[in-house]
């Protein structure tokens, strides 16, 4: 990426129709993708492709905050995949073609879409979207503080990331890179290879961070398989690599023809700090993962969880849920808080974080429930096989379909997990006011020389005072995610067995088969022996009688054939008859 793109705020001429992106049918990790070792490289080779996007900035005058997570990368290894991410505009395994279409990585790195809120004491809050890099220059230039008054308390909720987005924020605020770093992809595992690898952050040093990460999945439903694959496609035009997926539990029988259910993985992370510049005044940063156009939300979306307004109301809310993950968050901020009746309530830092916690756990119920769904149509299709499996129908569907879960609900269990325990716990820390909270480090090079607190403090790290509210919602969602586990464990294995019975039912009719070809040829043994032993005779005119004589010979020799093969076959002649009571479907006849 030329140095041009780090400086200038403006869009591209546009000449005609604008080309369709380069990454309208090469998504990441896809099965049509290329090898991405050979594209970028590993963990243990840098390979020389990556002189191509490097930005010259000697004296980092122009990204500062770029040389500065270059100058880390030494000792915090993870972050050189951040400075490849902002030099690129987007993730590195995109450059191979990015690399050929300006336009669209111009568009990439200055990607704005942010909505800034600001709380002053005894006023109603200020809400201003910014759309452009530029305008949240001038934003952040125009922060003040009046000397002797209390600062206010600010929020920038973010939807995506871009090159000069982090930039301007990491530089404003003395940002801790790793908090940009959690946002711009998701992997549930790693390969022994992969570049973009995190490795494990150990809980000591997670209590200190002056930021927290989020995990949830969310659900979308699109009429037809060709909706879906749009929403793929679009979702590859975003900086974050997500990738919505199909869940493979389409049920004929009731789901619409073509249906689809697809899943995301979503990342929300939540930076909570001091505004150096403005009088130590409180700044949150959230951010958030777009959403797809294509589709809509499951059922109704998640519950809207305000208090209904009385009949005597004369101007009600205005929210209109649904619009999209961003939007959703941010009018709930704006109409927060939701339950006190008083219009003096005290605005406190809380939240920064309240109205994203309270947006994730209603969404994690509505995946519970689908989940549910789902594993209910299974049960009911092994409860009464004579209406959902017709007749020699395999039962490898509903393993496949349960496979699916048994591959998602660990991980559903491990982000639940962790908000209890971390970041909840985290959110309760940095929202509380207290004499220690502006010692936090704001970035790792901030360890070094100072201890974190005194010795007279005692910090509480498990404390989720003032989050209380919706600490029993979360461990309601982790309960019902241990069930759907045990659920599918027991499913698995009835399903398995249904699978052996099903196999030996089919071994066992195949036998019967076997049988009466058996006997079939047994028949024709005896009768083509005797053919054979008068077949020796040339003359055929002398076979007037043999006719008779064949007969008479033939016939009671096949008969003692097959008396001798029931008495070996334990007397039975007609093996094709089954016994009543073999089979499901012969139960209770």
């Amino acid at each position: 990426m030329s140095s041009d793109y780090a400086e200038s705020d403006k869009a591209p001429a546009k000449t005609g129709t604008i080309p369709a992106l380069w990454s309208a049918k090469l998504i990441p990790h896809s099965a049509e993708f290329p090898d991405p070792y050979e594209l970028i490289g590993d963990a243990y080779e840098r390979i020389s492709v990556a002189d191509q996007w490097e930005i010259q900035d000697p004296k980092s005058e122009k990204l500062p905050y770029l040389a500065h997570i270059k100058s880390l990368s030494t000792s915090w290894k993870t972050l050189r995949h951040l400075a490849d991410w902002m030099q690129v505009g987007t993730t590195p395994l995109r450059w191979n073609e990015i690399k050929n279409h300006p336009e669209d990585r111009e568009r990439r790195a200055h990607k704005t879409n942010i909505t800034f809120v600001e709380y002053q004491p005894a006023a109603e809050p200020k809400s201003i979207p910014i759309q452009t890099s530029s305008a949240l220059r001038e934003t952040l230039q125009s922060l003040s503080h009046e000397p002797g008054k209390e600062p206010p308390l600010r929020l920038f909720v973010v939807e995506d990331l871009s090159q000069q987005v982090i930039k301007q924020l990491g530089e404003r605020f003395d940002i801790d890179p790793h908090f940009f770093r959690e946002q711009i992809d998701d992997y549930v595992w790693y390969n022994t290879r992969d570049p973009w690898a995190i490795p494990p952050s150990l809980v000591s040093s997670m209590k200190h961070r002056q930021w927290f990460r989020l995990r949830n999945m969310r659900l979308r439903y699109h009429k037809t398989e060709e909706d879906y694959q749009a929403s793929r496609l679009e979702a590859n035009s975003w900086n974050v690599l997500r990738r919505p997926d199909n869940d493979e539990n389409h049920w004929h029988y009731l789901d619409g023809e073509g249906a689809v259910v697809s899943i995301i993985r979503t990342r929300t992370t939540v930076w909570i700090g001091k505004d150096k510049k403005c009088g130590y005044g409180t700044v949150g940063i959230v951010l958030l993962d777009p959403t797809v156009s294509q589709g809509r939300p499951l059922w109704y979306d998640r519950d809207n969880w305000l208090p209904t307004p009385k009949m005597e109301t004369k101007v009600y809310p205005s929210i209109k849920s649904s619009v999209s993950w961003f939007e959703d968050i941010v009018q709930m901020t704006t109409a927060f808080p939701w339950f006190e009746r008083s219009e003096g309530h005290e605005i406190n830092a809380q939240v920064l974080a309240k109205p994203t916690l309270y947006t994730i756990c209603a969404e994690w119920l509505v995946v519970c429930d689908y989940v549910r769904t789902r594993l209910s149509q299974i049960e009911w299709e092994l409860e009464k096989p004579h209406l959902f499996r017709s007749k020699g129908d395999a039962i490898d569907s509903s393993l496949t379909r349960l496979h699916t879960w048994r591959r998602h609900i660990p991980v559903f269990r491990s982000m639940v997990t962790e908000t209890l325990e971390h970041a909840l716990p985290a959110a309760a820390r940095l929202t509380t006011p207290s004499s220690y909270s502006s010692t936090a480090p704001s970035s790792p090079m901030s360890y070094t020389g100072r201890s974190l607190t005194s010795d007279k403090i005692v910090i509480n790290f498990n404390n989720a005072d003032g989050f209380e509210d919706i600490v029993p919602d979360f461990r309601r969602v982790l309960t019902a995610i241990n069930e759907l586990q045990e659920r599918v464990d027991r499913l698995t294995s009835i399903v398995t067995s249904e699978i052996s019975i099903e196999d030996s039912r089919r071994g066992f009719k195949e036998s019967h088969n076997m049988a009466r070809i058996t006997w079939l040829a047994t028949v024709f043994i005896p009768l083509t022996f005797v053919a054979g032993l008068y077949s020796m005779n040339e003359s055929v005119s002398a076979l007037k009688e043999t006719y008779g004589w064949y007969f008479l010979t033939a016939v009671p020799f096949t008969l003692i054939v097959m008396a001798i093969g029931w008495v070996v076959g334990g007397g039975s002649l007609m093996p094709w008859r089954e016994k009543k009571g073999v089979g499901r479907e012969n139960k209770g006849k």
